[in-house]
């Protein structure tokens, strides 16, 4: 009889102690390494979005877009989309629970210019085929002449990245290490009187969602030198505009400022030493975009400030 009551007991104890011990899962949760804004993918490229999930255990998936269904699976492949902004909704359903995301991505022609490979000794191209360095439908001005080489104007592009080359070929660097996103090439502007402007040779009007912008080796070098930190009154300003087919501004201009020494507190002034990404969307739809460099020390005559600045990862959107 007692050996019957301490065996009950003792099975009582197991079964509570087993079922103490039970793990309660928690619901899933997504994970994703979504920039700002969203993701931006080169029309020609196959990208694979694959979000990350807490507890994926007898897990059920799914893509909406537009409302509608596109997938059930956990890894959507983004390729052979027409140039445009599209949003998706996921989500993942376990017994525990669910999770839901959203997602956008936007298709876009980029121009990274790390297919150019026709650089000289000195890394860097400034002489371009009739007139312009082409990189699929944008067309970058670039004018040289043999007999007076240090005149060009325009755009060069190059692999040069410094922060001390004040030489010939700092002319042609960017200040820093590399160009835009670590990668290896970008254009260099060089400011004339005559303008450079970046055109389209297909002859439409396209939309522009954003430039890299950073200054050149030169420039950066002269300006901290030379620039009066403390009269505040020093700038180096971008001014970027659309234009139409016969170069008429159709926008409010957008202004970068690649240098400001201006604003009183000391912590606020700078000089820009890193790639910046800068929004064109409210240029709207333009067939040329042109580009001008005014500064505080224009009417200067003792100081001689190189007008450059360096452009990466052109974006088109339509």
């Amino acid at each position: 009889m007692y050996k019957y009551i301490f065996f009950t007991l003792l099975i009582v104890l197991l079964a509570f102690s087993c079922k103490q011990e039970e793990k309660v899962v928690p619901p899933p949760e997504i994970y994703l390494q979504m920039p700002e804004g969203g993701f931006d993918f080169d029309i020609d490229s196959v990208e694979l979005i694959e979000p990350k999930i807490t507890y994926d255990i007898d897990s059920e998936y799914s893509w909406v877009e537009n409302g509608i269904e596109i997938l059930d699976e956990k890894i959507l492949t983004f390729e052979n989309r027409a140039l445009g902004e599209y949003n998706f909704s996921f989500s993942v359903r376990t017994p525990m629970g669910e999770d839901m995301m959203d997602i956008k991505a936007h298709s876009l022609d980029i121009n990274t210019f790390e297919e150019f490979i026709n650089f000289n000794e000195n890394g860097y191209n400034n002489q371009g085929e009739n007139g312009f360095h082409q990189f699929k439908y944008v067309q970058y001005p670039c004018n040289y002449d043999a007999a007076l080489p240090n005149d060009w104007n325009g755009f060069a592009i190059s692999k040069n990245a410094s922060t001390s080359d004040s030489s010939t070929k700092g002319e042609f660097s960017v200040y820093g290490s590399s160009a835009a996103d670590e990668s290896d090439n970008f254009t260099i502007f060089k400011q004339s009187s005559s303008p450079n402007n970046i055109q389209f040779s297909d002859s439409q009007a396209h939309k522009v969602k954003s430039i890299a912008l950073n200054n050149c080796t030169r420039s950066y070098l002269y300006m901290e030198a030379g620039f009066q930190k403390k009269e505040g009154k020093d700038y180096l300003l971008l001014t970027i505009k659309g234009l139409d087919e016969a170069g008429t501004s159709i926008a409010t201009p957008i202004e970068v400022l690649l240098a400001d020494y201006r604003p009183e507190e000391t912590a606020q002034k700078y000089v820009i030493a890193d790639w910046i990404s800068v929004d064109l969307t409210s240029l709207g739809a333009v067939h040329q975009i042109s580009f001008e460099l005014s500064s505080s020390r224009d009417d200067d005559e003792d100081f001689e400030l190189p007008m450059y600045f360096c452009l990466d990862n052109l974006k088109i959107i339509e």
